[in-house]
């Protein structure tokens, strides 16, 4: 390979880092970039600082890369800080316009633009990476691991180099505050990726890491760091282990950013839990603190207390001494003697009561029997007159009953009701098991094979899909920015003019095609509900409801059947039934005349025994007020006796017990409160400076994490990317130089395989 071609081969591979970077440095809350001022343009600057080390770890080069990403509509004027050493432009062959250190830009923009440059970077590192090697439990160089076979171990230890020591404030949890020096390193988070051969077997990570296949054979680990406590700490150590064979050294790449702990999603919750924890420390002193001056008030009535105690305890034993031994047992006298009057009077207003009810009842049925019988009389008068002509009647109702049971008929017997009822149940049942065994399987089935062509669909058409790789792969042609290779005018022409603008309407034509997939995949879903959702469970009704109708006309047609054999034998015993009513009513008219007379005589002896009842009434209420009230006296004397007793216990037992509550409460608040006071003060203390902690780091990412600066006006970050060269024995040139052609071989066929798979669907 010649030198040139060398050259372009480090250019093409550190850009597509730089640009890897850069996009992994963006993070969500750059999404809307400040405008320069005066201008309709957003300005996004990213510093890349790439450092590739030896296999040992040594310090080989160091280059940042810069990018401006302008996008909107109006003109640009704007400086940005660079590296002036060996600057160099990355988009084509021209220089770039310095005043000083500071890269001038002045354009106008339309749409987007970006400028991406590359210069050599002499700044101090924010980290240190340093790997070592140990074969067979003996510690050895990177070279001694080629070629060998084994059991080889290798850590990665990676450290934050910001340090610097900060005077921080926080609360003491008791009204004041702490100043304490901590030291305190700009926040960083970060990846270590490598990817082992299929040589390398047994493979175990150490638990940190995330293991896959990479779809040759081999193993690929990624390891995340975070570097800043105290969600992690400054300094990590990580690896895996491996039995080799022909061994090498894999290639790691790690990636860095600076990170805001207080704004970042990922971190936010501890964060906020640590600024918490402070607030809960506080609010717990000051809740203690109260507990405690309580307690001891409580400490000073509870002396108080106990002596107004013992003076009602005095007290309570003359009381139920007063109740128990003189009042009760003469309300218990007085209650019997009451109670006995109350019962003689009682006797005698129930038997007038009675003699009365009895004549009052008998006046009455005298006269509902008058009644009745008239209307005896009268109805069995026109019974005699209708019967006759009730015979036809009958045998009309016999013949439409049987014609009703004709109509129920049987399963299998065509045009009746339960022969329909049957066909029903079975059309449901049926209808049932086809939807939900082929109908609904099959739409899942095709919604599933939509959703999967939607997926490589969108897969080839997302930004940086294998539609874009193939795009940037054809610009690289065109350009001749592939080492090795010149298009040529001709083949620029039909890149250019045919080949790019194609593969681009193919793009936007998957893209139509990914939207209106998206409308196949909803609407077969809203079929799918409906059946699953109404359709299935209203044939389930379905067939429940045939089922049971089927039962109850089967009741039914038993029971007309019922009917029709009762009319039959109403019918045969109608002649008896008019004869007996001739006799009846012949009877009744009797009757009716001897009922006048016997209502007569009952109505005078009726107001006798009301005049007698009333006197007794007026007895009977007063002896029974007497001895309700005698025996309320008696018995709410004794309860009062019994409670006074109780009272005089209570008192005992109390003024006993009423000096434990003064000596707990004050040992309580010597070994209780007190010490919750003492530690909720250090939980503040300690979470205030856990917090303070981040708070300060926060300021050091907003303050320090670009390693140049951003033009005024827009928003910058900087990304650090370590490459540990791998070693395998040969020249690490031809080792990237097969690597690029292998990945663009693998990504032109890779899309055009998915071209043609969209073309043929």
């Amino acid at each position: 390979m010649s030198a040139l071609s060398a050259r372009r081969a480090r250019r093409i591979g550190a850009t597509a880092a730089a640009i890897t970077l850069a996009g992994l440095a963006i993070s969500p809350s750059l999404a809307a970039a400040a405008t320069t001022e005066g201008s309709g343009v957003d300005v996004v600057n990213t510093e890349t600082i790439q450092v590739y080390l030896g296999a040992d770890g040594h310090l080989e080069s160091k280059r940042v890369y810069e990018q401006l990403a302008l996008t909107g509509h109006g003109p640009v004027d704007l400086l940005n800080p660079v590296s002036t050493d060996g600057l160099r432009n990355i988009d084509g062959f021209g220089g770039f316009k310095l005043d000083g250190s500071k890269q001038v830009i002045k354009t106008t923009v339309d749409g987007t633009k970006q400028y991406r440059s590359v210069s050599n970077y002499d700044g101090a590192l924010p980290v240190s990476v340093t790997p070592t090697y140990t074969l067979d439990g003996k510690t050895v160089k990177p070279g001694d691991v080629v070629g060998k076979s084994g059991k080889l171990r290798v850590d990665f230890t990676v450290a934050n180099k910001t340090v610097t020591p900060k005077e921080l404030t926080f609360d003491d949890g008791a009204g004041g505050t702490i100043t304490k020096t901590v030291n305190v390193p700009v926040p960083l988070v970060g990846q270590l990726t490598t990817t082992l051969p299929k040589s390398f077997t047994e493979v175990k990570p150490d638990a940190v890491a995330s293991a896959a296949g990479d779809g040759t054979g081999g193993t690929a680990l990624t390891y995340n760091m975070t570097l800043f406590p105290p969600i992690g700490e400054t300094t990590t150590t990580f690896g895996y282990s491996a039995t080799i064979k022909n061994g090498v050294v894999p290639r790691v790449e790690v990636g860095l950013l600076p990170v805001d702990p207080l704004a970042s999603p990922t971190f936010k919750t501890a964060s906020d839990g640590y600024s918490t924890g402070a607030t809960t420390g506080a609010e717990l002193v000051s809740g203690a603190s109260q507990i405690d001056s309580n307690l001891l008030k409580l400490r000073d009535g509870a002396s108080t207390l106990v002596a107004g105690l013992l003076k009602l305890s005095d007290g309570a034993d003359q009381l139920h001494s007063g109740l128990a031994d003189d009042a009760a047992p003469g309300a218990r006298k007085l209650a019997a003697g009451a109670k006995q009057l109350s019962s003689g009077a009682s006797q005698v207003n129930d038997g007038a009561g009675q003699l009365h009810q009895g004549t009052s009842d008998a006046l009455a049925g005298a006269d509902q029997l008058k009644d009745g019988l008239g209307q005896i009389s009268g109805g069995l008068s026109q019974l005699a007159d209708q019967l006759p002509a009730a015979g036809p009647g009958i045998q009309q109702l016999i013949d439409g009953v049987n014609q009703i049971t004709a109509g129920f008929g049987a399963a299998g017997q065509a045009g009746t009701l339960i022969d329909g009822l049957t066909q029903l149940n079975a059309g449901a049942t049926a209808l049932k098991t086809g939807l939900t065994g082929q109908v609904a399987p099959g739409i899942g089935q095709a919604k599933a094979g939509v959703d999967q062509v939607r997926a490589g669909l969108n897969a080839a058409v997302t930004a940086g899909g294998s539609i874009d790789q193939l795009l940037a792969g054809l610009n690289a042609i065109k350009n001749n920015a592939l080492p090795g290779m010149d298009c040529g005018p001709v083949c620029q022409g039909t890149l250019a003019a045919g080949v790019i603008p194609g593969v681009q309407q193919s793009k936007t034509d998957l893209s139509t095609a990914y939207a209106g997939l998206g409308l196949v995949s909803g609407g077969l879903q809203q079929v799918l509900d409906g059946l699953n959702g109404q359709i299935v469970p209203g044939l389930t009704q379905l067939e429940g409801g045939a089922a049971a109708a089927k039962a109850g006309a089967a009741q039914l047609k038993a029971g007309n059947q019922q009917v029709a054999d009762g009319l039959t034998e109403l019918k045969g015993k109608l002649a008896a039934a008019i004869a007996g009513v001739l006799q009846l009513n012949s009877g009744a008219a009797d009757a009716y005349a001897g009922s006048g007379d016997l209502a007569s005589g009952l109505g005078q002896l009726d107001a006798g025994t009301g005049d007698l009842a009333d006197g007794t009434a007026k007895l009977s209420s007063g002896a029974s007020q007497v001895s309700g009230g005698a025996g309320d006296l008696a018995d709410g004397l004794g309860t009062a006796a019994d409670g006074s007793g109780q009272i005089a216990d209570g008192l005992k037992q109390a003024s006993g017990k009423a000096p434990e509550i003064p000596d707990g409460a004050n040992r309580l608040s010597k070994e209780g409160t007190s010490k919750i006071v003492t530690s909720g003060k250090e939980t503040v203390a300690n979470y205030g400076q856990l917090y303070a902690e981040l708070a300060a780091g926060a300021k050091r990412a907003q303050t320090e994490s670009m390693a140049f600066g951003a033009p005024a006006g827009a928003e910058g970050l900087t990304a650090y990317s370590f490459v540990i060269r791998g070693d395998d024995g040969e020249s690490s040139r031809n080792v990237t130089r097969s690597a690029a052609a292998l990945a663009l071989v693998a990504l032109a066929t890779g899309v055009s395989v998915l071209r043609r798979r969209m073309v043929a669907a």
